[in-house]
């Protein structure tokens, strides 16, 4: 999974890892905070591919994350525009993120 670079320029973390989701052919991306990191899986059916985000990066995450949770956002990857939306539920005591997306 491509790492991204300390600031995006264009879109947002959630953005950029949407994106790769869609073109992956995903359902849906889940985040849990777990020893000190933002776990972030992009699932496919049960299958779920990882990477993680630490400090300001991760941070930046969770405040989007709790953004989206409040307002569901448009974007637009390959000429296809998807509506976003984000579910915040407790994991272990900690909030926890499920994003998912349709086409509109």
């Amino acid at each position: 999974m491509k790492r991204l670079g300390k600031h995006p320029e264009h879109n947002s973390i959630v953005q950029e890892l949407v994106a790769e989701a869609i073109r992956g052919g995903a359902d849906m991306i889940e985040v849990e905070y777990d020893e000190g990191y933002e776990e972030v899986y992009i699932r496919k059916d049960n299958i779920g591919l990882g990477t993680r985000f630490k400090g300001s990066e991760g941070d930046l995450l969770r405040k989007e994350l709790y953004g989206l949770a409040k307002k569901k956002r448009r974007m637009v990857v390959d000429n296809v525009e998807y509506e976003l939306r984000a579910r915040v539920y407790d994991s272990f005591g900690e909030d926890a993120f499920q994003v998912q997306w349709r086409r509109v």
